[in-house]
């Protein structure tokens, strides 16, 4: 079954969900939120060193509003870091399971 972050690009970016399981390096955070009527939700846009052919283009930047996400990224000396030019990854993306038993995506160490 598809998901509808499967089919969405918006401007020169790619859901993040399309990265699936890979590692990545990532060089620029830059604050990316999503807009549907008056909801905003807080979102990331990233670039990454690498590229990953996706539906046959490749694609290096990737959004997202995965909150565990988003949180990591957005914390100030995170930020800072990878926007001075120090990159930070390997990483990944991956599904985890909250202590409440909710699964959650986080950013991890590859």
């Amino acid at each position: 079954m598809s998901k509808l972050a499967d089919f969405q690009t918006i401007g020169d970016s790619t859901s993040l969900a399309k990265v699936e399981d890979k590692a990545f390096t990532v060089i620029k955070v830059e604050d990316s939120d999503y807009t549907q009527g008056d909801e905003v939700t807080k979102g990331v846009k990233i670039t990454t060193k690498e590229a990953f052919k996706i539906e046959g283009k490749d694609w290096s930047k990737f959004h997202t509003t995965r909150i565990a996400v988003v949180k990591r990224l957005s914390q100030a000396d995170i930020r800072e870091s990878i926007n001075g030019g120090t990159p930070m990854g390997p990483v990944k993306c991956v599904s985890a399971v909250a202590a409440n038993g909710k699964n959650f995506f986080n950013l991890v160490d590859a």
